[in-house]
């Protein structure tokens, strides 16, 4: 088996995105928050599986569905980290940081989506 999903935009997004959050995010939440840092883990964790799961599946349509799973894994990081900001658990920065790399990816997951169903089609 290949790794031809390392090539893709979109899942160095999803990567980038994860190296964030474990390594800057659910650091400056504090530990007595331990199910918010759980619901952002099964967040993260979420997209890039069912990215993967979906590219390996065999099938595009299987490709697309498991991608409408990861772009409502990105939908909920989103509102996570809103959600720190809120809390004054990280900067306005790094909350604008985050954001944008999440909208950047959900729009090429988007893309991505657009691309599949057109090829089914034809």
């Amino acid at each position: 088996m290949g790794f031809g999903h390392k090539n893709l935009v979109a899942w160095k997004n999803t990567e980038e995105l994860s190296k964030l959050v474990y390594e800057k995010l659910l650091p400056r939440i504090p530990k007595i928050n331990n199910k918010l840092i759980d619901q952002i883990d099964r967040a993260n964790t979420s997209v890039g599986a069912n990215f993967i799961e979906g590219y390996y599946s065999g099938s595009t349509k299987e490709f697309i569905r498991f991608l409408s799973y990861s772009r409502r894994s990105l939908a909920e990081i989103e509102f996570w980290v809103n959600h720190c900001r809120m809390k004054r658990f990280i900067s306005e920065q790094f909350h604008g940081n985050l954001i944008d790399l999440i909208i950047r990816t959900g729009f090429l997951f988007d893309r991505l989506v657009m691309a599949l169903k057109r090829k089914v089609q034809e």
